[in-house]
């Protein structure tokens, strides 16, 4: 009996091990993805900065694409998410 529970121990050690590893894996796929949000959030912002012909105020492409990347991890929609930190933007840079 005290095998039995040794081994039913070391299935427990591993399970939860296995589960920490797949967290990781999972937190590095998040960041993964955070990073691509974040390049074509920024391409955008730049790109209709452009367009406008007026610089863009200090930190608001940063401002602007954490908040669209904090919109997604909450699994609001691109366009939701868009919208939502336009919005912030504006609001806080006085567009």
């Amino acid at each position: 009996m005290f095998m039995r529970r040794r081994s039913l121990g070391l299935g427990v050690v591993l399970m939860v091990a296995g589960f920490g590893l797949a967290s990781a894996g999972a937190l590095a796929g998040d960041n993964m993805m955070d990073q691509m949000v974040r390049k074509y959030c920024l391409k955008a912002v730049n790109d209709e900065v452009k367009a406008s012909g007026k610089p863009a105020p200090e930190g608001m492409q940063d401002f602007t694409c954490d908040c669209v990347v904090q919109q997604m991890k909450k699994r609001q929609s691109i366009d939701v998410a868009k919208t939502t930190c336009k919005n912030q933007a504006a609001t806080k840079y006085h567009l």
